[in-house]
This record gives structure tokens, C-alpha cells and sequence, in this order.
């Protein structure tokens, strides 16, 4: 870099001597030996511009191309010794930082040497380039910060050549294609490849149509596979009237707990259920509210035999219809009221679908249910001959999802040997809701029954809860035991039909129902109020009243079952049964 340096510096000390030399009439030395002279000859041309600057015309007075300048130095030698930026500020009149001297300056003079000239603001850095016009050009020293002597200005002619015309460079053109031009591509104009192209073509179409003759294929065998069943309506009840119609329904009354140790008695009166505004309202209220507190726990009879109002199969049947409170035993009569009303005597179907649409009740330990019971019981006692549930459901109150309330339906088959042997456990399953709760808002039960299976559902048939095919005996597929645990032997009740429907191939009728509480299982919960083992479980229960009561609601629509309509629709050609000319309606 130093060597760099000593160079530069001895070129310009050269170049300005043949300048002194080139406009000077006083003869000057034509070289100088060593760096240290270069300092000498600055010296000496600034002394030998003074004394001859009245005498020697200035070189802006002599512009170049005029044919008067000296040819030993002309603008672009001068130009042709610095570097390429360097001369560029060099006109452009900038400063420059001049690492390549050691130092920052201004080219020329600059700052505080620089004589003023009239009109121009002396704050504004000028071209250390640049002479006033007629004016001399002496060479005016700007200090050096490493004693380094100053550039010398030039003369005007020098410094401020005419602008040459800058070369237009060619309009860039893009070699992007443009979208809308069509471009050629001669390899696709081959024949072999057009041919290839409509091959390709053909098979893209042939393919799609043999998918779609397929798919179709393949849905008409699924369809024509599937037995096309039809049905009839033989029941359509909308509960138009004012009261429940005798025709359709039939009220079952009994004290006995229907075989499931169940805590009501159920009634005809109409404070259990009773039409209002199209509804059928089948509601669960206190037997205090009707003989008393004291008549529940001590010294009542209850009688529905002497009454005549029994409808128990055996009206003679003491636990099913009569009962006497007695406070000393801790027998009491059944603490609750409600209804059971069936279609026994109406309408029945063997085959067929139900429809009920309904509000269920909401309430701790409250029991609603939409069921079938055999009109017959062709083959023997209950489970022999079956059971149908369609919905199940227990009305206490949802705290989280998990629970198995008002938010679960449940739908069961029973059958079975005997009461001890009874298979459900095969045949059950439930389906829970996340919001509008069965007993929050109206929903649609159903169910649908043909030769070849059975299956239930809720709001439409595509929300299945339980699907049954009858592709096996009942029998073989609930494994019995051929002796029971008292010894006596266990037989299959459903031989003789031969075939793996029954004890559902037989006429069936409808039960709507809320019951209460119970000790067959249904309530198992660790928090009832109540023991299934106990002797007197309805007692618990009543004791207890403050604890459930309060869950149940002051209307009849909290805690009752809210029936919008019923109806049934029998299979069509089967043995046996016919269709109706016109439903039964209301």
C-alpha cells in the first residue's frame, strides 16, 4: 500500500510540473530526482504561478479545442492518471476520502484558502475543480494532516469538459412466453403421437363408463338383495279429543309392582293421565296427595279386587291387587300413583313398525318406558313368550356426560326358559344423546320387526339402537344350562316352529308406562334411597322423599310423559293378520 501510495504522489507532483511548465514563460527543471523534490517543485510552482500570474493568460481563457492549449498535457492524459471513481467525483465536484493519500480532502482548494467569490454562498463546499471565469488559477495549499502537499487546482478547462453522450444501452426483452401466444411444439404433430393421444383419450372415457355401469351394478344387487316390505297403518293416534279414547287404550291397574318390586300403584285416574291441548299426559304423583299421610304408613286397606278394578291376570291375586299399611310390619301402601295404558284390546301387530313420539319425564328414579308385551303368550309364561322394549329410560337428572339417565334410551329383547334364565344380555343396547335430552325435548321412538329381524330407533330409522337378524335360534344362542339350579330341567320352549324367530313371531300390543323406583336392578346407583335386597324397599324409599321429590318438578310436563302421537303399521301379507280398510284414529 505504501508503495502504492509513493507512486500516486510522484505521478501528480510529474503532471503538475508540466502544467507550471506547459503555461509558464520562465523555463523549469524537467525533472526532479527523489520524492523529497516532489514537496520542492509544489513550492516552487505556486512561487513561479504568483510572479507570472499577470503576465501568462489563464488556461479558462484558453477553452480546449480552441488550438491553443499545450499538446503535452491535454484533459484526458490528465484524467488517465487516477482511478476511474476518483476522476468521477473529480467532476461530479464531491469530496472524496482519499485512502489512497492517508488523508480526507477536498481536490483543489477548499475551506478556509479558498478566496470568496461574489454571488456565492461560502458555506456550500465548491469544485475544488472549478474557476470563476477570467479569473487566475493559483495554486492554493490545502493543509495535510500527514504532510502530505495538496492537490493544486486545474484550470477551468481542464476540470469542466463537456458531457459526453452516454451510450443507450439495448432495451432488455424478456424471454418469459407469453401466455396468450400459442407455441409451437413439433414433437405432438407426429401422427404416432396423435394416435396415442386419442388411444389414451378412449380409454380415459371407457373407463369411467364401465365404473359408473358397475357402481350401478353394484347398487341394484345391494337393492334387489334387501326384501321390499310393506306396510299398513293400523293405529294413527294424535289425542285430537278431549279425553282418552276407551277404544285405544286400556288402563292396567295393579298394586303389586308388576314383577319388578316397582314403588306405584297404577290407576285410571286422571290425575295420572288425561288428554290436554292434543297431548296425552301419563304423570307420576304422591298417594298422599289422594288418601293422606297417614293412610301411606298405617291402617290402610287397599283392595282393588273388592273394588273391581283389578286387571291383574289372576284378580284374585292378593299381591297384585290388595295391600294394608301397617306400621308395626313396615309394610305401606305404594307411595306413588301413575298409569299404564296398553292397546291389548284395540290394536295389536305380528310384523310390522311403531312410532311413538314423546316428551319423557324428568325426575329422579322415575322409569318411563314404550314396550310390547305378547297378546297370546303362546309359548308359556314371561320370558318364555317374550318381551319388546323399545325405549327405556331413567328420568333422573343429568350431571355429566357419563351418566345413564334422561340422556341414554335403552331398547332390550327379553326371552328366556324361565324367570331365572331370561337372555337379554344378548339382545340389549342403548344410544346416548349429547344435548335435547330425551326428557328435555320430544323425540320419536321407534321400531321395526319382520321375519328377518328387528331393529330400534329414535327421531329416524337410520339412528339405530339395537339390530337384531333372527339368523340363529334363541335358544342355542342363550346357551342354557339343561338343569336349573333347584333341579328341575331346562327345556327349549320354541321347538316346534322350527325356525329362529320365535317368541317373536306371534301378535304383540303396546304399553306406555312411568313407573317409579323398583328392585329387579334397573336402578343400581350406590345413591338411591333405597336397597334392592331390602324387605321393605318401598318404605326406604318414601322415608327418603325429601332427597328425590324436589328433582321431579311442579308441572305435570316436568315429570310426566308427554305423548305427541302413536302409531303402528302391520306387515302386509302375512298369515293371519289383515289389514285394516281405515287405521283406528282419534
Amino acid at each position: 500500500m505504501s508503495a502504492r501510495r509513493g507512486s500516486i504522489e510522484r505521478n501528480v507532483s510529474s503532471r503538475m510540473e508540466q502544467l507550471d511548465d506547459a503555461h509558464s514563460p520562465t523555463e523549469m527543471p524537467a525533472t526532479h530526482s527523489s520524492s523529497s523534490s516532489v514537496k520542492g517543485s509544489f513550492t516552487d510552482s505556486r512561487a513561479r504561478s504568483s510572479q507570472t500570474s499577470s503576465a501568462v493568460p489563464s488556461l479558462h481563457e484558453q477553452p480546449i479545442g480552441s488550438g491553443t492549449m499545450s499538446p503535452s498535457l491535454s484533459q484526458q492524459q490528465f484524467y488517465s492518471q487516477f482511478p476511474q471513481h476518483t476522476v468521477q467525483r473529480m467532476q461530479r465536484g464531491e469530496s472524496t476520502n482519499s485512502s489512497w493519500l492517508g488523508h480526507t480532502s477536498y481536490y483543489g482548494y477548499g475551506g478556509a484558502s479558498t478566496p470568496a467569490t461574489p454571488g456565492v454562498d461560502p458555506s456550500v463546499p465548491l469544485n475544488g475543480f472549478f474557476s470563476p471565469s477570467g479569473a487566475a488559477t493559483p495554486m492554493s495549499a490545502n493543509p495535510s494532516t500527514n504532510g502530505i502537499p495538496p492537490v493544486p487546482r486545474l484550470p477551468a478547462g481542464i476540470s469542466t469538459p463537456p458531457n459526453p453522450k452516454l451510450r443507450q444501452r439495448k432495451i432488455f426483452k424478456s424471454t418469459v412466453l407469453n401466455e396468450n401466444e400459442e407455441v409451437h411444439k413439433p414433437w405432438l404433430d407426429s401422427k404416432a403421437r396423435k394416435s396415442a393421444n386419442r388411444k389414451a383419450y378412449w380409454l380415459f372415457i371407457s373407463g369411467i363408463v364401465i365404473g359408473l355401469l358397475a357402481a350401478v351394478a353394484v347398487i341394484y344387487t345391494g337393492y334387489a338383495s334387501v326384501k321390499q316390505y310393506k306396510f299398513c297403518m293400523v293405529l294413527d293416534e294424535s289425542f285430537s279429543g278431549t279425553e282418552i279414547n276407551p277404544n285405544i287404550w286400556f288402563h292396567e291397574q295393579e298394586t303389586g309392582g308388576f314383577g319388578n318390586g316397582e314403588f306405584e300403584w297404577t290407576t285410571a285416574s286422571t290425575n295420572n293421565s288425561y288428554v290436554k291441548d292434543g297431548y296425552l299426559y301419563i304423570v307420576p304423583t304422591l298417594t298422599s296427595d289422594a288418601l293422606g299421610m297417614d293412610a301411606i304408613t298405617n291402617g290402610y286397606t287397599l283392595n282393588l279386587t273388592t273394588a273391581g278394578t283389578c286387571t291383574a291376570a289372576n284378580p284374585n291375586d292378593i299381591d297384585a291387587c290388595s295391600v294394608y299399611s301397617n306400621s308395626s310390619t313396615g309394610v305401606i301402601l305404594p307411595p306413588i300413583q301413575s298409569a299404564r295404558l296398553v292397546t291389548n284390546f284395540s290394536s295389536t301387530i305380528k310384523y310390522g313398525r311403531v312410532e311413538v313420539r314423546a316428551k319423557m319425564p324428568k325426575g329422579d328414579w322415575i322409569w318411563p318406558a314404550v314396550w310390547m308385551m305378547p297378546k297370546y303368550s303362546v309359548y308359556g309364561a314371561w320370558p318364555r313368550s317374550g318381551e319388546i322394549d323399545i325405549f327405556e329410560s331413567r328420568g333422573n337428572i343429568v350431571k355429566n356426560k357419563n351418566d345413564d339417565f334422561g340422556q341414554v334410551m335403552h331398547s332390550t329383547l327379553h326371552w328366556g326358559p324361565s324367570s331365572d334364565y331370561d337372555g337379554y344380555k344378548h339382545t340389549t343396547d342403548g344410544k346416548r344423546l349429547y344435548r335435547n335430552y330425551f326428557n328435555e325435548d320430544f323425540h320419536t321412538v321407534g321400531m321395526q320387526w319382520t321375519p328377518d329381524g328387528m331393529y330400534t330407533y329414535y327421531d329416524n330409522p337410520n339412528n339405530k339402537v339395537l339390530e337384531w337378524k333372527f339368523d340363529q335360534s334363541f335358544w342355542n344362542l342363550g346357551d342354557f344350562p339343561t338343569a336349573a339350579t333347584n333341579g328341575s330341567t331346562l327345556t327349549d320352549p320354541w321347538p316346534a316352529n322350527g325356525n329362529d324367530i320365535a317368541p317373536f313371531d306371534q301378535e304383540f300390543f303396546l304399553i306406555l308406562n312411568v313407573a317409579v323406583g323398583g328392585t329387579n336392578g334397573w336402578f343400581n346407583d350406590p345413591d338411591m334411597p333405597w336397597s334392592n335386597d331390602a324387605d321393605n324397599a318401598r318404605g326406604e324409599f318414601w322415608e327418603n322423599r325429601d332427597t328425590w321429590l324436589p328433582t321431579w318438578g311442579a308441572t305435570d310436563y316436568d315429570r310426566g310423559m308427554v305423548v305427541d302421537s302413536v302409531k303402528m303399521w302391520n306387515l302386509e301379507g302375512v298369515e293371519g293378520i289383515d289389514c285394516p280398510a281405515t287405521p283406528i284414529t282419534n
